[in-house]
């Protein structure tokens, strides 16, 4: 019996698309039966200001506060300065780092009274946390 190429051909291609088939299915479950995620650590956020200062036309303050989880300092991690505009939205304003022992400190300049917190976003390992909100005014 003769074989043409082109339904060697075919019988390859139906055992190529079986194969993928399977494979596909197995992947899908084994990851059906992996292990459950590990929750996120909790962290914690404070905040405070310092006394304003007034100039001329602004008033200038500094923000600090520290990142810690169950009473851990944490390092190195990116910490967000929201600030509340006159709608009431917030935004994110500034970013920085914390230092070696969690802490971390803006510089703010307002020109009327503004409301202002800080925002960790989270991390694979650690979950996300807001401060309270502190107030700067114009005196």
């Amino acid at each position: 019996m003769r074989v043409t190429k082109s339904l060697v051909a075919r019988v390859g291609a139906v055992a190529a698309t079986a194969a993928i088939a399977v494979s596909g299915a197995t992947a899908a479950a084994s990851a059906a039966t992996a292990a459950p995620a590990v929750p996120k650590v909790p962290t914690s956020l404070s905040i405070s200001v310092s006394t304003p200062v007034n100039h001329r036309h602004v008033t200038t303050a500094i923000i600090k506060g520290q990142l810690t989880s169950n009473s851990v300092p944490l390092r190195h991690l990116v910490v967000w300065l929201a600030k509340q505009n006159a709608k009431g939205k917030w935004h994110l304003v500034k970013r920085e780092r914390t230092g070696r022992h969690g802490w971390v400190a803006f510089r703010v300049h307002v020109f009327k009274t503004a409301n202002f917190a800080l925002v960790f976003r989270g991390t694979r390992n650690f979950a996300k946390s807001v401060s309270s909100v502190v107030t700067v005014t114009r005196s």
